[in-house]
């Protein structure tokens, strides 16, 4: 059965909660036992949020009728996972090294747009429906 973009919206802001709450709190972490090294902790964050992530929104916020199998659910979302890696720390870099951005701040920002760009992949590539 496929669910309409509010009802998956939804489903989606639940598990991003605690997605961004496991990334966020693996990077909040990372920063302060690595002396502020801030691109090392968000890949540790990135890592950490993607292994809770994948599972959850195979299982729930994409839960209906899949048109791909695991194998290629776990390579699309791996890809997409390597994109958010890159590009926000191509973004942190820039706010927080040219911007002098505070560190928490700049990840937020940041991870906004990471965010919504995973629910767009997630929906139509990764999870796609039949």
């Amino acid at each position: 059965m496929k669910q309409g973009v509010f009802h998956q919206l939804t489903r989606y802001g639940l598990v991003g909660g605690v997605v961004y709450l496991t990334d966020f709190l693996a990077f909040a972490v990372a920063v302060w036992l690595t002396e502020h090294m801030y691109l090392t902790a968000n890949i540790i964050g990135k890592i950490a949020g993607a292994a809770v992530g994948f599972v959850l929104h195979r299982q729930f916020t994409f839960s209906w009728e899949q048109k791909d199998n695991l194998a290629r659910q776990v390579l699309s979302y791996a890809l997409v996972f390597l994109a958010n890696i890159v590009g926000s720390s191509a973004l942190l870099w820039l706010l927080i090294d040219w911007a002098n951005a505070n560190a928490y701040l700049a990840k937020l920002c940041v991870d906004i747009a990471v965010i919504t760009a995973s629910f767009v992949a997630g929906r139509f590539w990764i999870y796609r429906s039949v």
